[in-house]
Order: structure tokens, then sequence, then C-alpha cells
């Protein structure tokens, strides 16, 4: 079984893909699975996404079967078979 991972916003326009399809690793985290995608990418997204401290950069928004991490287990939330996790990063404007 697989764990999909979406990407979106500037994220998919800089990583030129829209999803990857991962197999599932158990007891996998968040945080794993981002580290484990940026070895299959060429260019470099999971430091777009954690500050130095290794947190989530103010802005980003990661859900995992549409619940935001931020109210589960933050980075340390384990992913299953099955599972959808998107990927929003931090936005900016005016």
């Amino acid at each position: 079984m697989m764990v999909q991972l979406q990407f979106f916003g500037l994220l998919r326009l800089l990583l030129k893909v829209e999803r990857l399809d991962l197999p599932a690793v158990d007891g996998e985290t968040v945080s794993e699975l981002l580290h484990r995608a940026q070895k299959q990418l060429p260019i470099p997204f999971v430091e777009r996404l954690l500050g130095g401290d290794g947190r989530l950069q103010p802005g980003t928004v990661i859900l995992v079967n549409r619940h935001n991490i931020h109210h589960l287990d933050g980075l340390a939330t384990s992913v299953s078979a099955g599972d959808v996790v998107a990927v929003f990063p931090p936005g900016a404007g005016g």
C-alpha cells in the first residue's frame, strides 16, 4: 500500500510534480515522510517548509487526511498506508 504526498501552490510549481506515491512504512511520521520524499526529488523542498530548528515555518500547512497536523502531533503525526498528506508551503504577498 502507498501514502500519497500532494504538493500545492508554489511548491508544486517549483518541483514540477503534483504528487508522489510512496510505499507506506510502518511507524513513519510526517517528518520522516517528507525527508524520504526529498531523496526522490532533484530540487530541495524540505528546507522551505522547516526552519533551522526543525519546526514548521510559519504559514506552512500540512494536512493528513484533511486534518491539520497542528491539531494532531505536528511533524510527529504518524502516517499509514492509504493516507493522503497534502503540503501547502508558506504563502507571501500583499
